[in-house]
């Protein structure tokens, strides 16, 4: 079993706490397989990531490049009263289907906080033309942003830990026999260092 305990290294803000007890309406499931919770003492420590190491979890394979706080999303407009979080990563379908962006990924990909919950980012985009992203091909690479919009109480960390749940494929995952991938159990973590961009007036 992975060190769980090991994803929260570096989410150093309180106010994740609200973005998660949001986060974790639609991640019931998560939790019930087990989530974050403390592993025992002698569970192997999850592996963690450096950016531009490729990562692969039976779904997805997952390459993050960066991370960085601005006043805008990617491609749009400042707006002087609100800050987003962006990571920006290369992903990879490596099932035999197109699969929704809003599956999967926003799913596996996710956001740590101080207290091991998992926070879905917010929208992901195309990082080519910064438009909404659609479905994930198979094996065909994406470069994708994943965008989270930050509180108004959020104080810049110059690093951010994110973490990469595994997903298997189960021939009969369900009672008519039917196929599916399933989440599993924390894979990976990333620490990236956070860039921060509030003071600059174009998007990147």
């Amino acid at each position: 079993m992975a060190n769980k305990d090991e994803l929260i290294g570096a989410a150093r803000n309180p106010w994740w706490q609200a973005a998660a007890a949001v986060a974790a309406i639609a991640l019931v499931a998560v939790f019930a397989l087990g989530g974050f919770k403390p592993a025992k003492s002698k569970a192997k420590p999850l592996p963690q990531y450096a950016a531009g190491k490729r990562v692969q979890t039976g779904a997805m394979a997952v390459t993050p490049l960066r991370a960085w706080v601005a006043r805008y999303r990617p491609g749009g407009r400042i707006e002087p009263n609100q800050l987003y979080l962006v990571l920006q990563a290369d992903v990879e379908n490596r099932t035999a289907r197109s699969f929704n962006s809003f599956g999967y990924l926003l799913e596996d990909l996710i956001l740590v906080s101080p207290k091991r919950e998992p926070i879905k980012a917010d929208t992901p985009l195309s990082a080519d033309d910064h438009s909404q992203l659609g479905d994930l091909h198979p094996r065909l690479k994406q470069r994708v942003d994943l965008v989270w919009k930050l509180p108004p109480g959020y104080v810049y960390a110059p690093s951010q830990t994110f973490g990469l749940f595994a997903r298997d494929y189960k021939a009969k995952a369900y009672l008519n026999d039917e196929g599916a991938w399933l989440q599993g159990k924390p894979a990976a973590k990333f620490e990236l260092a956070v860039q921060d961009l509030r003071a600059q007036a174009l998007a990147p």
